[in-house]
């Protein structure tokens, strides 16, 4: 009898031990679980069905992160994450371009989010080798940029969050059209760099912000994101509003742009409609509908009174 039970006690503890791991082995499938999801360049990714640890390459997908209230989950982002200010303390991994893979790798992320527009695809490449995965965005519309915030909420199972979020800017998008509605739409330049000139082509969504804004983009008809100009050949397309990024690496004040040589030629430099407006119309986030409201102030400002 002694010996029947001591049998019986040895299989119960084995068939205890048994479920014991049988269940932790159910719990590190379900952490480590995942799915197959096409990006937004194309690329086919291994997302994790709960990522927790996430790494931004882009100061667009920051801002989106801290707007879906996710800032929790983010454990790294860029050197030019600055917004919001709670951004710049989160551990940087360099550059956009060349961010460092040490310094990703050591943060321990499940999921990396990237940028098209701003990272190379030998990041990302180089990271799936890696075993760490990068979902990309990207964006060349202001339909486009709420595009990849639905996503973004989608890969980070924050989808009501997203679209409520999509919605509220939607309306300020409307707002905006309505506004500028039927009236003149003055031909603008946007200036990305003036030694050389560089410009938004006709495909990026700062020209579609122009467009939605009430203007008309001088360089519409021009090939390539990010096409050069002679600036002879920017002062026959004879732009009414010129538009700079307010940004740390322009050094020439507005006042010098009047004794710049060439500049001074342009007719929207000597009637005094040049105007530097917020970096927010390079990030394609939820604050370049700020850019659209601020561009739109320029080129319609509101009438005396109203």
């Amino acid at each position: 009898m002694r010996t029947q039970a001591k049998i019986r006690t040895i299989f119960l503890a084995a068939q205890a031990a048994c479920l014991a791991l049988g269940l932790a082995i159910c719990l590190a499938a379900t952490a480590f679980a995942s799915h197959i999801v096409t990006d937004e360049t194309g690329r086919r990714v291994n997302v994790p069905d709960h990522p927790q640890r996430i790494v931004s390459l882009s100061p667009s997908i920051t801002e989106t992160i801290y707007a879906l209230g996710l800032e929790g989950r983010l454990v790294g982002d860029t050197d030019y994450c600055d917004y919001p200010p709670a951004a710049r303390q989160k551990p940087h991994v360099g550059s956009l371009l060349n961010p460092s893979l040490e310094k990703i790798v050591a943060l321990k992320p499940d999921l990396v989010l990237g940028d098209a527009e701003i990272n190379r695809r030998e990041t990302a490449d180089q990271l799936e080798h890696l075993g760490i995965p990068l979902y990309g965005v990207s964006a060349h519309s202001v339909d486009g940029a709420l595009r990849s915030i639905e996503d973004l909420g989608r890969v980070l199972e924050n989808e009501k969050e997203a679209q409520a979020l999509v919605a509220g800017l939607r309306k300020r998008i409307q707002a905006v059209e309505q506004q500028v509605e039927g009236k003149p739409r003055p031909k603008v330049l946007f200036v990305v760099w003036y030694q050389p000139l560089i410009t938004a082509g006709a495909s990026t969504f700062i020209a579609d912000v122009i467009r939605r804004a009430g203007g008309v983009s001088v360089s519409d008809d021009l090939s390539g994101e990010w096409p050069r100009l002679s600036l002879e050949s920017a002062l026959a397309r004879d732009p009414g509003v010129i538009l700079l990024p307010r940004t740390s690496a322009f050094s020439p004040d507005l006042e010098q742009f009047h004794h710049l040589a060439g500049w001074k030629d342009f007719r929207a430099v000597r009637e005094g409609r040049m105007y530097f407006i917020s970096d927010t119309i390079n990030r394609p986030g939820p604050r370049l509908i700020d850019a659209l409201e601020e561009v739109a102030r320029i080129l319609h400002p509101p009438e005396a009174g109203r």
